[in-house]
């Protein structure tokens, strides 16, 4: 990859790093939470979701910037899908942004007139301002790999934009009142992301039907630079191999592998990051006093999360280019780094 396009990408990881920044102080900053008018669902899921994707994208466009390629006819493909990456991490700020912006027109009393409160405007001013900047500079490097977008692409982005907008300004708030009522709302925060991120990242950034290196390529080209790079720690790799050989991990790899079984990753991810939600969640109200409301609160985190990631990765999965579906795609023992090297 060009070194213009490591900068740009290097740029969209910081971005979304201080996004996640940006959410967290304005959630649980003593002072900002108390004038923090999108703190509540449905916003405070799009928020949580938001830099959920944002960091993920960020993180992938980053390995798929830097990462070796062992051919320059891939790189076409995969500028594009780096390129892709970066609109997508950066429109989904944007959209979290929106949301929280429809949140302060609609509770103005909460923030208005109070210091602290146009302290946060103020910050959600400024991380528009930075996404716009790394958005127009991703907009100059497409300048000679730009797709024409579908007719109706646009009307199509922009009706469904407008739709998802008036949807969460006229949200009814009580509905969050009861348990079912605020998981629905959870799931109209995730809906509000993902379906506007898709729409118009499709309208940006059309995909054309081109092979391309999935992120089991990209995990293995990374593999493949540390292990010649391990100087003396080559003995874990070696270790790690062996490990992969065995017919358990095999078993279990095939399992997993996205490429020939679509969802179970996916779950099993949806999974984890549930229970990880829910354990920082316990951990912050002070820790795991009652076993039987914290499995309450994982079951109610894993649902949820699971949902938003099943919506995210059907949505999206194929403009990212996460994982080939074709006979490519499929994996063997030969695929493995320790047969590959």
């Amino acid at each position: 990859m060009s070194r213009q396009l490591k900068g740009i990408a290097f740029l969209t990881f910081v971005l979304a790093i201080l996004f996640y920044l940006f959410f967290q102080a304005s959630k649980h900053h003593p002072a900002l939470s108390q004038v923090n008018a999108f703190a509540e669902d449905p916003y405070d899921a799009v928020g949580s979701f938001g830099v959920q994707f944002a960091l993920f994208t960020a993180l992938l466009s980053l390995v798929r910037a830097f990462r070796p390629y062992q051919s320059d006819k891939v790189l076409d493909s995969q500028e594009l899908l780096l390129l892709r990456g970066e609109y997508f991490s950066c429109l989904s700020i944007a959209v979290t942004l929106v949301a929280d912006i429809v949140a302060l027109i609609r509770h103005p009393a909460i923030w208005i007139s109070r210091p602290t409160g146009y302290l946060l405007v103020a910050l959600v001013g400024g991380m528009a301002l930075l996404t716009a900047l790394v958005c127009w500079l991703i907009h100059r490097s497409t300048r000679n790999r730009r797709l024409p977008a579908a007719q109706n692409a646009w009307s199509r982005a922009i009706g469904i934009a407008i739709v998802s907008i008036l949807i969460l300004a006229l949200y009814p708030e009580g509905w969050r009142e009861s348990v079912p009522g605020e998981l629905f709302t959870v799931l109209v925060g995730a809906a509000f992301l993902f379906v506007p991120v898709w729409v118009i990242g499709i309208a940006i950034s059309p995909f054309p039907a081109t092979l391309f290196e999935d992120v089991i390529d990209d995990l293995i080209a990374v593999y493949r630079w540390l292990k010649a790079h391990a100087g003396l720690f080559v003995v874990l790799c070696i270790l790690f191999e062996k490990l992969l050989s065995q017919s358990f991990a095999y078993s279990v790899l095939r399992w997993l592998n996205p490429r020939q079984h679509t969802w179970n990753l996916v779950i099993l991810l949806g999974i984890v990051m549930g229970v990880v939600l829910a354990l920082a969640e316990a951990l912050g109200e002070g820790g795991l006093h009652q076993i039987g409301r914290f499995a309450l609160v994982a079951a109610i985190f894993i649902s949820l999360e699971c949902a938003a990631v099943l919506l995210g990765y059907f949505l999206l999965a194929e403009p990212l280019g996460l994982f080939r579906h074709d006979s490519t795609g499929k994996m063997s023992r030969s695929t493995y780094p320790g047969a590959t090297l």
